[in-house]
């Protein structure tokens, strides 16, 4: 036997995928409860905006975990 043990760090709390995903789920559920209420959202500047911010956020994070 080894006494050998490995020193991987194990990182707590949600990744940062399930923490985009989650922000992209609730931002559609929110435009669908819009429009369920009557307000008119333009479909395709709506998505655009939110794959804009999605990507921003996963790259912000690609940025910061370099640093560290």
């Amino acid at each position: 036997m080894s006494d050998h043990h490995d020193t991987l760090t194990h990182r707590t709390g949600p990744r940062v995928g399930t923490i985009v995903w989650g922000v992209i789920l609730v931002l559609l559920g929110l435009g669908v409860a819009g429009v369920g209420l009557g307000l008119t959202i333009d479909l395709q500047a709506a998505l655009i905006g939110l794959l804009a911010l999605a990507g921003v956020g996963l790259l912000v994070k690609a940025l910061v975990g370099r640093e560290s």
